[in-house]
């Protein structure tokens, strides 16, 4: 059980620019059906916390490009299938659609 938690959790050692001390960043997304709009939208809130998280303190231009950083490597740590299903379900919002009634 152990192997199948760590093959589902995003792991990242970020190196702060401040400090020499390295800080593990994880995010699970084992439980998340990445293809479905909930999905890609919970794995964005995880991201989102984990960045929040590691790219505190310094100016705001180092915690943007900490932040855009981190995004992209956790993103880009997916395995390929998973990316795949993560793209799928951030273009699987849903639109309302409202009928027009003429006349």
């Amino acid at each position: 059980m152990k192997a199948f938690a760590a093959a589902t959790t995003l792991a990242v050692a970020l190196i702060a620019a401040s400090s020499a001390s390295a800080e593990d960043i994880r995010v699970a997304y084992g439980d998340l059906d990445l293809a479905s709009a909930a999905g890609a939208q919970q794995f964005d809130r995880r991201v989102n916390r984990a960045v929040r998280t590691a790219c505190q303190g310094g100016s705001h231009r180092e915690a943007a490009q900490c932040a855009a950083s981190l995004r992209a490597e956790l993103q880009s740590l997916l395995p390929s299938v998973r990316r795949e299903e993560y793209a799928r379900g951030r273009t699987s919002r849903q639109v309302a659609m409202i009928p027009v009634v003429y006349g």
